[in-house]
């Protein structure tokens, strides 16, 4: 009983945690039960007799399921991860919002429904929502709690309510940010907020616009599936322990010699280069994410520690960037259907051209598919698991362009807009302009 009230006090406050259950013998078997909060097993005290299994605890929190381990300390153990629902709020009652809501109720959102409308924020047109907020819609989005727990669709009625939620919640980092309007609006929205200095590209490109996996949706219902199959995919693609179908290799292994000093840990804006290649990588759909550090490795460890990505090393790496492609490609899971290969030195590609690619891939029907400019060809570079066991072959004198040459009519070409996929950190010069190109466009 004291376990699951403080387990309940715990998921009252947003915390999450494992609940943890030892059973001794199996006649007449005696159980125990305890809470550990999640903030207790990163990194508090732990009972001395569970310590032994952080590093289980751990892993669980970050698969979001649970397990039998076996026996530990001559006991069975269970661990189950248990976390607060997540919360859904929903800028709009009206038709859209009001099935949206009955949708995500029945997948487990605790949903709040936000409008300034009071004939519409009530109880007769929300019915299943489990709060309503009756006030001017940004000023409402303002106050809500913006976690790695928080999901905003903004569904209002109209361009100014929809801007107004959007600024409110645009420079969060919560995972799943969708709003409603037809690509035109969409684009002259984006236009609006980066002249305006309310976003930056990086920031309005998370966003999911419009909203809704395409479905070829019509109906108000129709629409609200939509939504909610990509409220779906994006809470259990990042966060239920999801498989490898499409994992990103981010090379990080060179020794930065033409800029003469480890480049990847530079400041790049609030973060260091590669916390930023990481970073959109993690938001974007990428199902797996491989750090490949050589030079560096214990300091790249160090630093990337609190981020969801397998770190490998490659002993090669003054072999040239085709080791560590190799290297990483080593690593991959059995699951792996496609890789991304991206680079610790580009910080400004965003999620947005990183989902392009994926989603070109499940169109395409090809097994090459390369992100452009203006017909100039950059990075990243996705691939099929076909190629994988021919680019782990090449000889050392050969590079990964190799492999365009001997399949180029399995390429697809993805023109993405932006100059970025070009623009690499090799010297001191590069690095100060891609300063500048980042607070340009800040």
């Amino acid at each position: 009983r004291v376990a699951f009230e403080a387990l309940e006090a715990s998921i009252s406050k947003g915390n999450p945690g494992v609940l943890v259950t030892l059973i001794t013998g199996l006649e007449n078997a005696s159980v125990e039960r305890s809470w550990i909060e999640g903030s207790s097993i990163r990194g508090g005290e732990l009972p001395e007799e569970l310590a032994g299994l952080r590093g289980d605890m751990i892993r669980l929190l970050k698969k979001r399921g649970s397990i039998l381990i076996g026996e530990h300390d001559r006991k069975s153990v269970f661990l189950e991860a248990v976390y607060p629902l997540p919360m859904l709020y929903i800028a709009g009652a009206g038709h859209i919002g009001r099935a949206l809501a009955r949708q995500a109720v029945l997948l487990d959102y605790e949903v709040t429904v936000i409008d300034d409308r009071q004939e519409y924020a009530n109880r007769q047109n929300i019915p299943d929502a489990d709060h309503i907020i009756v006030a001017p819609i940004g000023e409402a989005v303002i106050g809500i709690p913006k976690t790695q727990d928080t999901y905003i669709v903004i569904v209002t009625r109209g361009h100014r309510d929809d801007a107004a939620a959007l600024r409110a919640c645009i420079d969060s980092e919560i995972p799943y940010i969708g709003m409603i309007g037809s690509r035109k609006k969409v684009g002259l929205m984006r236009e609006e907020f980066m002249a305006k200095g309310w976003a930056t590209a990086e920031q309005f490109d998370r966003v999911h616009a419009p909203v809704g996996l395409d479905i070829g949706s019509r109906t108000v219902e129709e629409i609200s599936v939509s939504i909610a199959a990509q409220l779906i995919k994006v809470r259990y693609m990042k966060y239920a322990g999801k498989s490898d179908h499409v994992t990103g290799i981010i090379l990080a292994a060179g020794e930065s010699s033409r800029m003469g000093k480890p480049k990847l840990f530079l400041p790049f804006g609030d973060k260091s280069m590669i916390e930023k290649v990481v970073i959109n990588a993690s938001w974007s759909l990428l199902d797996k994410i491989i750090v490949v550090t050589g030079a560096e490795e214990e300091r790249m460890k160090k630093l990337l520690q609190d981020y969801h990505v397998e770190i490998v090393r490659n002993k090669r790496h003054r072999d040239g960037m085709l080791s560590s492609v190799q290297c990483g490609l080593q690593a991959i899971s059995e699951n792996t259907d496609a890789v991304m290969i991206l680079l610790g030195d580009q910080p400004m590609i965003s999620h947005a051209v990183i989902d392009g690619l994926i989603a070109l891939s499940g169109r395409a029907g090809k097994g090459i598919i390369l992100a452009t400019y203006d017909g100039q060809r950059g990075h990243p570079l996705l691939f099929g698991r076909k190629y994988v066991d021919e680019i782990i072959g090449f000889s050392p004198d050969m590079i990964l362009k190799d492999l365009l040459g001997n399949h180029p009519a399995d390429i697809e070409e993805m023109e993405t807009g932006q100059v970025e996929i070009l623009m690499d950190i090799d010297n001191n010069q590069d690095y100060k302009e891609a300063l500048k190109h980042h607070i340009k466009n800040d």
